[in-house]
């Protein structure tokens, strides 16, 4: 500085600087007053030129102030040294201390000083220069530090206002896009405001508004609403309570249109005021959709209810029905017993049989009828006990095997090792499923076999989903008919129906059940090759397989040799894996001249012939292994289940005979015992007449009673009762049967649940209350064959129970049972 600048009063200047500095009222005055007041500091600094970088964003940084011939933009990182510092830096030749780029602002000056600016909306510099060497005195800088703090303030203050700026648009964008309708009134009675939404409810301009127009709205408003009194109710609430705040307060309106708001309200407070908010929301669509589905949930619920007094109905007629069919049923297939126990030329017999067999067929179709009503009425119930998998398919084949026979199909099984031997499940209900689709295959299957098989299609910890699948040699099907199969009373075609009968309700049935199970069934098939159903199941493993051996075995299977011959491929098949499975080595031959041949090589140690084979039998064959090997044991496969009667001179040639469908636990049984050197037990032989049953009763002191009031079933009872050696009374209802048991004791009671004046459970009821003595032994008799009919009966107190119409020996065995546990 030259002499006369020593002595510049910079107090006084600054006091100048700050006092010209403009106020600033908004964000957008900002750069006019940082204009006029780098003007002063230019002026009152003795400065060359003062110029102002603000970085605009992260790659902008914009040059104010500069003049002419300086560049309008720079990049940020020239003012980045400067970020975060608060004192103003000073600066002589060479400038080493600031970024080439700021040079170029300060290219002509001598000394320079730089004012940082670092608040929240304005970050960047201010850039003093002098074109002569300047001396920065203290005093010269308490009058750069006061004016630099002065200008941080008024940038302070823009960048506070600009924030209040932001504020007030992103508020007031919200309000005037929610779609609710805001009013917000203060308690001073000054202030007011709505958006656009409550201007449109209230009918008043939006924005700000007095609070008596306001509050004159919101009167007006409520006093149009059909539910005003409960309004103005709810309003006084509203102001008494302790919060003084409500959701979900509704206001309805009919006219001049379907309306209905729901209002919340809530006191607003702060450190320097205090409010109310209104909130009104337009929920009219929503309200009537929710009334509607009210309205609609009533209808469903009535709906609802007059289709359960429907099923309910239909399950009582349905059960009526079957007690009032059951029971001439009962007529005719008991007569039909009694009958062909009688002394019959063979032509009679022939027309007894086919009475019965008619009838039997007759009872068939009414269960799947009630079957089909229990799944549909949701009535039927599945049980959860452990059970071995193999008995479904082997008790299938021994109610089925019969038939397979008089058509000379192989019934064969296989389920792969992975499968667990004992699942959780309703057994019932699967062997229903088997039942109906092994029937389906024999009664479509003319030559050839059925083979099931249960192989592991998934699982998921103990949760085995099982795959069931019954393939045939039948008549296949046409792919164009395969959507009729699982459709109630449907068949495949007309011509199906005449030619093999059935009502079609089987595979509806059997479709249903795997649904209960959350299974899924599906078909395969090709005419005139067969056809396989397929179904999943999904069953619990049981924790623990209860196996029980009567005796040690002397000789294990593993290791022995075994050599089969069958002409039936798929059977080897099954036979070889199943020996392998216990250790054997299996060697399978489907002619026996093959197994001759072998046999000349090598030695067995025991052989499985069948009986029934083209070219050489199993006799013929076994007859030339003899005479090759005197000593080599062997067993007979033989559809009859027994050695065929007129080749019983042949029998000697074999250990032990196993009857077709082959069961493993037994076929393992027979192999070990003979191994083992035990000859295995005969499997049982068949009944070889019918006629003249048993006459003699294993107790004649026991007293029987037959309660029954339909005189052909009294009939039936009596002589069936009799043929066994028995005799017994003959009352019609359960008033009867109390007065009988006032006048003698009797053992067993025989007693029909549908009679006139007292029914069989009320009897029942009264005997085991009143009676004194010895208690008798109560077995119900009816035509129903519902659960709830069987539950009802054992919760009275019978002790067991008998479906009509039955058979003679089931009644027989079922009797011997009872007597002996009297």
């Amino acid at each position: 500085m030259n002499h006369d600048e020593q002595y510049v009063n910079w107090p006084k200047r600054a006091l100048e600087f700050i006092s010209s500095l403009s106020e600033v009222k908004k964000y957008h005055n900002w750069p006019a007053i940082m204009a006029e007041s780098m003007t002063n500091l230019k002026r009152l600094s003795g400065a060359s030129s003062v110029i102002v970088v603000k970085q605009d964003d992260e790659l902008t940084a914009r040059v104010l102030l500069a003049g002419e011939g300086y560049p309008s933009l720079v990049e940020p990182e020239v003012i980045r040294p400067f970020a975060g510092q608060e004192k103003p830096v000073y600066i002589q030749p060479p400038f080493s201390e600031i970024h080439t780029g700021l040079k170029v602002l300060i290219r002509e000056c001598q000394s320079a000083a730089v004012l940082p600016i670092n608040e929240q909306a304005i970050q960047g510099v201010i850039l003093i220069c002098w074109d002569k060497a300047t001396d920065f005195t203290p005093d010269f800088r308490e009058f750069l530090e006061a004016a630099h703090i002065r200008v941080r303030e008024t940038c302070r203050l823009a960048s506070l206002f600009y924030s209040m700026d932001e504020l007030t648009v992103r508020f007031n964008t919200i309000l005037q896009t929610v779609p609710q309708g805001i009013a917000f009134t203060d308690n001073s009675g000054n202030n007011g405001w709505v958006n656009h939404k409550a201007a449109e409810i209230f009918n008043i301009p939006q924005g700000h508004v007095s609070p008596v127009v306001l509050s004159e709205a919101m009167h007006n408003l409520r006093e149009k609403a059909d539910n005003h009194a409960d309004i103005l109710a709810e309003g006084n609430k509203l102001f008494q309570s302790k919060d003084q705040a409500i959701d979900n307060w509704l206001w309805k309106y009919s006219d001049p249109e379907q309306l209905v708001l729901c209002v919340s309200s809530r006191p607003t407070v702060t450190d320097y005021s205090s409010g109310r908010l209104w909130i009104f929301e337009d929920i009219t669509f929503n309200y009537l959709s929710e009334q509607r589905l009210k309205d609609l949930n009533i209808e469903l619920a009535e709906k609802t209810k007059l289709a359960e007094e429907r099923n309910l109905a239909k399950s009582q007629f349905l059960a009526n029905m079957s007690h009032e069919i059951r029971t001439p049923m009962n007529g005719v297939i008991g007569m039909t017993s009694l009958l062909s126990r009688t002394r019959l030329d063979p032509e009679q017999f022939d027309y007894v049989e086919s009475v019965r067999i008619s009838a039997e067929a007759l009872l068939e179709i009414i269960n799947e009828i009630l079957d089909f009503s229990k799944i549909e009425s949701g009535k039927l119930d599945l049980e959860e006990h452990p059970f071995l998998i193999a008995r479904v398919i082997e008790e299938t084949y021994d109610l089925l095997s019969t038939r397979a026979h008089e058509k000379n199909l192989d019934l064969l099984y296989f389920i792969e090792p992975e499968v667990p031997q004992e699942v959780i499940g309703d057994i019932t209900r699967i062997r229903q499923i088997v039942v109906n689709l092994v029937g389906n295959a024999i009664k479509f299957t003319e030559k050839g076999e059925i083979l099931t098989s249960i192989r592991v299609s998934g699982k998921e910890g103990n949760l085995y989903t099982l795959e069931f699948s019954i393939k045939d040699s039948g008549i296949g099907i046409p792919a164009d008919k395969m959507h009729r199969l699982f459709s109630s009373f449907s068949q495949v075609d007309a011509s199906t129906t005449r030619k093999y009968g059935g009502t079609g309700l089987g595979l509806a049935i059997s479709a249903k059940l795997i649904e209960r199970m959350d299974g899924k069934v599906w078909v395969n098939s090709e005419v005139g090759v067969g056809t396989t159903f397929s179904f999943t199941l999904k069953v619990q493993a049981a924790t623990r397989i209860k196996q029980f051996k009567t005796e040690n075995m002397l000789t294990d299977l593993s290791g022995k040799s075994v050599l089969i011959v069958d002409d039936n491929i798929t059977n080897l098949y099954i036979l070889r894996k199943t020996c392998e499975l216990w250790g054997m080595q299996a060697h399978t031959f489907e002619k026996g001249s093959e197994a001759l041949q072998m046999l000349a090589e090598r030695k067995f140690d025991i052989a499985v012939l069948d009986m029934l084979m083209p070219e050489m039998d199993g006799i013929e064959l076994a007859k030339e292994i003899r005479k090759m090997n005197t000593t080599m044991p062997m067993i007979l496969f033989s559809s009859a289940g027994q050695f065929p009667a007129e080749l019983k001179g042949n029998s000697e040639l074999f250990s032990g005979t196993i009857g077709k469908p082959i069961k493993n636990e037994y076929l393992k049984k027979i192999l070990t015992e003979t191994l083992a050197g035990r000859k295995p037990e005969r499997q049982g032989q068949m009944l070889e007449s019918n006629i003249l049953p048993q006459t003699k009763a294993m107790d004649s002191n026991v007293s029987i009673l037959v309660a029954e009031d339909n005189l052909i079933n009294q009939k039936i009872i009596t002589r069936t009762i009799n043929n066994l050696g028995y005799t017994c009374d003959v009352v019609s209802n359960g008033l009867e049967v109390l007065a009988s048991l006032e006048r003698q004791h009797y053992d067993l009671i025989f007693l029909d649940i549908q009679m006139p004046e007292m029914d069989g459970l009320e009897a029942t009821r009264r005997i085991r209350k009143d009676h004194k003595g010895k208690q008798p032994f109560v077995i119900a008799m009816t035509a129903a064959a519902y659960d709830d009919d069987r539950q009802a009966a054992i919760e009275a107190g019978m002790d067991d129970y008998m479906t009509k119409p039955f058979k003679f020996d089931e009644f027989a065995a079922k009797l011997a049972t009872w007597t002996s546990t009297r």
